[in-house]
């Protein structure tokens, strides 16, 4: 099938072209429920630490990345956070949208942003953003984008905390199989 040709920003400019989302086609990402979700740094830059005996030593910055993810529910109450580990050049994040019953979601918020979880997502990487800036340090930390799974089931969020846990003793392995 014949993609469409889109008009979307790239690097602030208004281009056209292919866009190719990785978002669950249908899927309401302003519903309830778990995300497990994997932020690159561009480059894979290991900018957030280093894995050191199996454990994620994090940096200046990685230790930035650690305050904006305990800050999420401050902007978007809705939000719980569940496991999370910040590796050297990425992050793996359950994030938990979890509106109380009968919540009556805005497409077009009047105030404030959206409640979806690319909204949250990028609110946490703005945050490290602006955290950075403040501190001195100002490059272009975050890939484009997010990587995100809808969780389904109590075995798809233990095998997802599991991995999260396990993250740092397997960073070695999977670094030499590249």
């Amino acid at each position: 099938m014949k993609q469409k040709r889109t008009m979307y920003r790239r690097n602030g400019v208004v281009v056209w072209g292919r866009y190719n989302s990785r978002r669950k086609p249908g899927h309401d990402y302003r519903s309830n429920g778990y995300y497990f979700v994997t932020l690159n740094t561009r480059g894979r830059t290991p900018a957030f630490g280093a894995v050191i005996q199996d454990e994620m030593r994090v940096s200046r910055i990685g230790a930035m990345v650690w305050e904006c993810w305990y800050e999420i529910p401050t902007h978007f109450p809705f939000v719980r956070l569940d496991a999370c580990v910040v590796m050297p050049d990425h992050v793996h994040a359950i994030i938990v949208i979890a509106h109380p019953p009968n919540a009556v979601l805005a497409v077009h918020p009047a105030h404030g942003t959206s409640q979806t979880l690319g909204s949250i997502v990028r609110g946490w990487k703005v945050g490290a953003r602006n955290l950075m800036r403040v501190s001195g340090i100002d490059f272009d930390l975050w890939q484009r984008g997010l990587h995100d799974r809808i969780i389904t089931s109590d075995e798809g969020l233990w095998r997802a905390r599991r991995y999260i846990a396990d993250n740092p003793k397997n960073y070695k392995r999977k670094r030499s199989s590249r």
